[in-house]
């Protein structure tokens, strides 16, 4: 497998779930922008529909997220079975 420099060694099931929580980090980003803009700036104006939308974007996507943080769970536990000498295991066709 190959590995980014830049992912620090974490495994690709890492982000999966991780672009939406993202979303949020740029929406508090935007609000000190806008904090930080001079009055009459048209940040003022455009910045509050930005985060508007990433919050409608984030409540879409909250199903997903839940549903993809459940699948790199059941990834961490099945990579953390271990079997005891003279168990196997079998796998079903689906």
């Amino acid at each position: 497998m190959i590995r980014h420099l830049s992912a620090n060694q974490l495994d690709m099931k890492y982000f999966v779930h991780r672009p939406i929580p993202r979303l949020q980090h740029y929406e508090l980003l935007l609000q000190e922008i806008m904090q930080a803009s001079p009055p009459g700036h048209e940040d003022r104006q455009t910045i509050p529909n930005v985060i508007e939308i990433l919050k409608s974007i984030g409540k879409d996507a909250a199903p997903g997220v839940t549903s993809a943080e459940q699948k790199v769970d059941i990834w961490k536990y099945n990579s953390s079975i271990v079997f005891k000498p003279g168990e196997y295991y079998v796998s079903f066709p689906k």
